[in-house]
Protein backbone atom coordinates (compact mmCIF):
# COMPACT_ATOMS: atom_id res chain seq x y z
CA UNK A 1 0.00 0.00 0.00
CA UNK A 2 1.37 3.44 -1.00
CA UNK A 3 1.24 6.39 1.31
CA UNK A 4 -1.28 9.13 0.45
CA UNK A 5 1.48 11.75 0.25
CA UNK A 6 3.17 9.92 -2.68
CA UNK A 7 0.08 10.24 -4.84
CA UNK A 8 -0.25 13.95 -4.06
CA UNK A 9 3.43 14.58 -4.85
CA UNK A 10 3.20 12.68 -8.14
CA UNK A 11 0.09 14.61 -9.17
CA UNK A 12 1.74 17.91 -8.16
CA UNK A 13 4.91 17.15 -10.16
CA UNK A 14 2.86 16.04 -13.16
CA UNK A 15 0.86 19.30 -13.03
CA UNK A 16 4.04 21.40 -12.81
CA UNK A 17 5.58 19.58 -15.77
CA UNK A 18 2.47 20.09 -17.92
CA UNK A 19 2.41 23.82 -17.06
CA UNK A 20 6.04 24.16 -18.10
CA UNK A 21 5.42 22.35 -21.37
CA UNK A 22 2.31 24.45 -22.09
CA UNK A 23 4.25 27.69 -21.49
CA UNK A 24 6.94 26.61 -23.95
CA UNK A 25 10.58 27.56 -24.02
CA UNK A 26 10.34 30.50 -26.43
CA UNK A 27 10.55 33.35 -23.94
CA UNK A 28 6.87 34.23 -23.53
CA UNK A 29 5.81 35.24 -27.03
CA UNK A 30 2.58 33.28 -26.58
CA UNK A 31 2.96 31.46 -29.88
CA UNK A 32 2.90 34.67 -31.94
CA UNK A 33 5.33 34.94 -34.78
CA UNK A 34 8.12 37.43 -34.15
CA UNK A 35 8.95 39.35 -37.33
CA UNK A 36 12.51 38.93 -38.51
CA UNK A 37 14.22 42.16 -39.46
CA UNK A 38 14.40 42.57 -43.23
CA UNK A 39 11.54 40.13 -43.98
CA UNK A 40 8.42 41.57 -45.62
CA UNK A 41 5.37 41.67 -43.35
CA UNK A 42 2.13 40.04 -44.42
CA UNK A 43 -0.30 42.60 -45.84
CA UNK A 44 -3.38 43.40 -43.81
CA UNK A 45 -6.85 43.97 -45.18
CA UNK A 46 -8.02 47.59 -45.13
CA UNK A 47 -11.60 48.45 -44.25
CA UNK A 48 -13.42 50.43 -46.94
CA UNK A 49 -15.91 52.96 -45.52
CA UNK A 50 -19.45 52.87 -46.93
CA UNK A 51 -22.63 54.86 -46.59
CA UNK A 52 -26.14 53.68 -47.39
CA UNK A 53 -27.65 55.19 -50.51
CA UNK A 54 -30.95 53.26 -50.40
CA UNK A 55 -32.29 50.24 -48.50
CA UNK A 56 -35.64 48.53 -48.09
CA UNK A 57 -37.81 45.52 -48.83
CA UNK A 58 -40.19 46.88 -51.45
CA UNK A 59 -38.76 46.88 -54.95
CA UNK A 60 -39.74 45.37 -58.26
CA UNK A 61 -36.36 43.70 -58.73
CA UNK A 62 -36.71 40.06 -59.79
CA UNK A 63 -40.50 39.93 -59.61
CA UNK A 64 -41.05 39.08 -63.24
CA UNK A 65 -37.75 37.46 -64.22
CA UNK A 66 -37.79 33.96 -62.75
CA UNK A 67 -40.19 31.17 -61.89
CA UNK A 68 -38.37 29.63 -58.88
CA UNK A 69 -37.59 32.81 -56.96
CA UNK A 70 -37.20 31.37 -53.47
CA UNK A 71 -34.04 29.37 -54.22
CA UNK A 72 -32.09 32.00 -56.10
CA UNK A 73 -28.98 33.61 -54.63
CA UNK A 74 -28.97 37.39 -54.19
CA UNK A 75 -27.58 39.43 -57.04
CA UNK A 76 -24.63 41.63 -56.13
CA UNK A 77 -23.09 44.17 -58.49
CA UNK A 78 -20.58 47.01 -58.63
CA UNK A 79 -21.94 50.06 -60.44
CA UNK A 80 -19.40 52.45 -61.88
CA UNK A 81 -21.52 54.74 -64.05
CA UNK A 82 -24.81 56.58 -64.26
CA UNK A 83 -26.25 54.46 -67.08
CA UNK A 84 -25.72 51.24 -65.08
CA UNK A 85 -27.35 52.83 -62.03
CA UNK A 86 -30.33 54.11 -64.02
CA UNK A 87 -30.86 50.60 -65.49
CA UNK A 88 -30.84 49.05 -62.02
CA UNK A 89 -33.21 51.69 -60.64
CA UNK A 90 -35.56 51.10 -63.57
CA UNK A 91 -35.52 47.30 -63.12
CA UNK A 92 -36.06 47.62 -59.38
CA UNK A 93 -38.68 50.37 -59.62
CA UNK A 94 -36.63 52.52 -57.22
CA UNK A 95 -35.88 56.20 -56.89
CA UNK A 96 -32.90 57.54 -55.01
CA UNK A 97 -33.70 59.69 -52.00
CA UNK A 98 -32.43 63.12 -52.98
CA UNK A 99 -29.27 63.19 -54.99
CA UNK A 100 -27.47 62.02 -58.07
CA UNK A 101 -24.27 59.99 -57.69
CA UNK A 102 -20.98 61.60 -58.73
CA UNK A 103 -19.33 58.60 -60.39
CA UNK A 104 -16.05 60.49 -60.76
CA UNK A 105 -15.82 60.25 -56.98
CA UNK A 106 -17.95 57.21 -56.02
CA UNK A 107 -18.85 53.63 -56.87
CA UNK A 108 -22.15 52.01 -55.88
CA UNK A 109 -22.29 48.48 -54.47
CA UNK A 110 -25.73 46.88 -54.77
CA UNK A 111 -27.20 43.73 -53.26
CA UNK A 112 -30.64 42.65 -54.44
CA UNK A 113 -32.29 39.65 -52.78
CA UNK A 114 -34.90 39.15 -55.47
CA UNK A 115 -38.60 38.45 -55.11
CA UNK A 116 -39.74 36.55 -52.03
CA UNK A 117 -43.25 35.30 -51.26
CA UNK A 118 -43.33 36.31 -47.59
CA UNK A 119 -42.03 38.79 -45.06
CA UNK A 120 -38.97 38.03 -42.95
CA UNK A 121 -36.35 38.48 -45.67
CA UNK A 122 -33.69 41.21 -45.57
CA UNK A 123 -30.33 42.00 -47.13
CA UNK A 124 -27.56 44.33 -46.04
CA UNK A 125 -24.04 45.07 -47.26
CA UNK A 126 -22.28 44.78 -43.91
CA UNK A 127 -18.62 45.52 -44.67
CA UNK A 128 -16.01 45.79 -47.36
CA UNK A 129 -12.27 45.36 -47.08
CA UNK A 130 -9.44 45.44 -49.57
CA UNK A 131 -6.39 43.22 -49.67
CA UNK A 132 -4.21 44.12 -52.63
CA UNK A 133 -6.22 43.84 -55.84
CA UNK A 134 -9.20 42.10 -54.21
CA UNK A 135 -12.11 43.71 -52.39
CA UNK A 136 -14.19 41.40 -50.20
CA UNK A 137 -17.76 42.55 -49.61
CA UNK A 138 -19.77 40.76 -46.91
CA UNK A 139 -23.51 40.68 -47.47
CA UNK A 140 -25.79 39.73 -44.58
CA UNK A 141 -28.73 37.75 -45.88
CA UNK A 142 -31.65 37.16 -43.52
CA UNK A 143 -34.43 34.66 -44.06
CA UNK A 144 -37.35 33.61 -41.86
CA UNK A 145 -36.73 30.50 -39.78
CA UNK A 146 -38.19 27.31 -41.20
CA UNK A 147 -41.75 26.87 -39.96
CA UNK A 148 -42.02 30.50 -38.80
CA UNK A 149 -45.34 32.24 -39.41
CA UNK A 150 -44.77 35.24 -41.66
CA UNK A 151 -47.06 37.57 -43.54
CA UNK A 152 -47.76 36.32 -47.06
CA UNK A 153 -46.66 39.41 -48.93
CA UNK A 154 -44.40 39.78 -51.95
CA UNK A 155 -41.13 41.49 -51.01
CA UNK A 156 -37.84 42.16 -52.80
CA UNK A 157 -35.17 43.41 -50.37
CA UNK A 158 -32.29 45.58 -51.58
CA UNK A 159 -29.33 47.59 -50.27
CA UNK A 160 -27.25 50.12 -52.21
CA UNK A 161 -24.14 51.73 -50.68
CA UNK A 162 -21.73 54.43 -51.80
CA UNK A 163 -17.96 53.93 -51.57
CA UNK A 164 -15.39 56.58 -52.38
CA UNK A 165 -12.98 55.68 -55.15
CA UNK A 166 -10.22 57.39 -53.15
CA UNK A 167 -10.64 54.87 -50.30
CA UNK A 168 -9.09 52.10 -52.42
CA UNK A 169 -5.34 51.55 -52.36
CA UNK A 170 -4.12 50.34 -54.76
CA UNK A 171 -6.50 51.52 -57.44
CA UNK A 172 -6.95 50.25 -60.98
CA UNK A 173 -8.63 47.00 -62.02
CA UNK A 174 -9.93 45.44 -58.78
CA UNK A 175 -11.77 42.17 -58.24
CA UNK A 176 -14.87 42.50 -56.03
CA UNK A 177 -15.89 39.27 -54.29
CA UNK A 178 -19.32 39.32 -52.61
CA UNK A 179 -19.86 36.67 -49.91
CA UNK A 180 -22.80 35.98 -47.64
CA UNK A 181 -22.63 35.78 -43.84
CA UNK A 182 -21.87 32.03 -44.15
CA UNK A 183 -18.81 32.62 -46.35
CA UNK A 184 -20.45 31.45 -49.60
CA UNK A 185 -19.48 33.40 -52.72
CA UNK A 186 -22.47 35.21 -54.21
CA UNK A 187 -20.76 37.10 -57.04
CA UNK A 188 -17.37 38.09 -58.40
CA UNK A 189 -16.65 40.94 -60.81
CA UNK A 190 -13.77 43.12 -61.99
CA UNK A 191 -14.16 46.88 -61.99
CA UNK A 192 -11.86 49.79 -62.81
CA UNK A 193 -11.51 52.03 -59.76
Amino acid sequence: MRPAGGTFLGTFLSLCLSLLLAAGCGGGTGGEAVPVEGEPRAAEARAIPMQTLAQGTASEYGRFDHQNQEDEAPECVVIGGDEELQNLLYLAGLQLPERDVDFERYLVLAAMQGAKNSAGYAISIARAEQLGGEVRVEVEVSEPEEGAFTAQVLTSPYHLVLVERGAFDPRGELVFVFTDNHGRTLARSSTEV
